[in-house]
């Protein structure tokens, strides 16, 4: 039996699709803006590569826009995962005054 996915191939329209694989919400406490929500999504392509999305990016208050990290394929959901909380927590200050959280327009 075929997978669902392989019946987007069937629509020369469809230029790319996904599978989702899960969806994870974490809670982030900081100093100045006090208890936020932030969503991962993983995601897989037809050739079985992971991929994440992330609801909202962080922005220190030094910075006039958040740092987006390229993106790569993964192998495994997990690396999808840890990859999305360095994008998270990389310039991750809990107790910068300035910061803070951006929403990603595309998620």
């Amino acid at each position: 039996m075929s997978q669902p996915i392989e019946l987007f191939a069937d629509y020369e329209q469809i230029i790319d699709c996904y599978t989702i694989v899960g969806e994870w919400e974490i809670w982030l406490q900081h100093a100045k803006l006090g208890k936020s929500r932030v969503v991962i999504r993983v995601k897989q392509d037809r050739n079985e590569q992971y991929f994440h999305e992330v609801s909202h990016f962080y922005q220190p208050g030094k910075q006039s826009a958040p740092d987006v990290l390229e993106q790569q394929g993964q192998h495994t959901p997990e690396a999808a995962i840890r990859h999305a909380m360095n994008q998270l927590l990389t310039h991750y200050r809990a107790d910068d005054a300035e910061a803070e959280w951006i929403v990603n327009e595309n998620y």
